[in-house]
């Protein structure tokens, strides 16, 4: 007889999450190539639709900075955002047969996919940089430190989102029409197609309550020498991340078994 390996929890929880990223991915992108290719196309149709409108209009967005990226720095954390968001109402209802195993957990199922939108956005985002700089679209680069800094807070953040959004979807099925409405307007006030410098000082005020523009604000001037966000805030950034991680946890924590025996 072959002696019973022990393993760790912490051996456990990485194979159940290696487990569950491999489901998201072929769930996600299917069996078809274009599925993947996707994961390219969304930002770059946003980032050609906005160009082309504003070029039409005449406008340069930034000076020193192609508008092709000025848009991708925006477009790219927003999508992870809007992804994250949208998987977390779902998470409990698509893994609900999952979770007849004593190990698999609806936390698991929140962090595989949040996972999973994360390492597609750094992907697209560096991506498009690389084929952007191919055709000559460049601008010079500033400071990798705050990019890693500013994204793994935003990480913590969009987390925190998805495990709060898990527990409402959950509690109110009908959450899932709403959130869409929740999304939109979110775009276009978190700074994805604009600086917020470009914005009257007046109205600095209400949207600077907004993470989410800092974090772009941030990302633009970790992305480019020349973008100055002089309006940004690392320390509320962080704030609101901490807040928003620690709101979900607890959130999910008080309801983790009503999230199972729900149905």
């Amino acid at each position: 007889m072959h002696p019973t390996i022990q393993r760790s929890p912490w051996r456990i929880q990485r194979d159940v999450i290696h487990a569950l990223l491999i489901r998201e991915m072929k769930t996600r992108f299917g069996k078809w190539r274009l599925g993947y290719a996707w994961v390219l196309l969304e930002p770059a149709m946003h980032i050609m639709v906005l160009a082309t409108i504003f070029s039409l209009l005449g406008r340069e967005f930034y000076p020193g900075i192609p508008t092709l990226l000025f848009m991708l720095g925006g477009i790219a954390p927003f999508i992870f955002f809007s992804s994250s968001f949208g998987k977390g109402v779902a998470a409990v209802e698509s893994n609900r047969g999952l979770f007849n195993y004593r190990q698999l957990r609806p936390f698991d199922a929140v962090l595989s996919r949040v996972l999973l939108e994360f390492a597609i956005y750094v992907f697209s985002l560096v991506t498009l940089l690389g084929i952007l700089a191919w055709f000559g679209v460049v601008a010079e680069f500033n400071d990798f430190l705050l990019l890693v800094v500013v994204n793994l807070l935003f990480f913590g953040f969009c987390f925190g989102v998805s495990l709060t959004m898990c527990v409402v979807g959950t509690k109110f099925p009908e959450a899932s029409k709403f959130a869409p409405m929740i999304v939109r307007p979110l775009y276009f006030i978190s700074g994805v197609f604009f600086s917020l410098e470009q914005v009257p000082q007046e109205y600095h005020g209400y949207l600077s309550w907004n993470p989410l523009l800092h974090m772009i604000e941030l990302t633009r001037e970790g992305l480019f020498a020349s973008y100055h966000g002089m309006f940004a805030n690392l320390p509320y950034l962080a704030t609101s991340s901490l807040a928003m991680l620690a709101f979900g946890l607890l959130v999910y924590r008080s309801q983790w078994r009503d999230l199972v025996r729900s149905q």
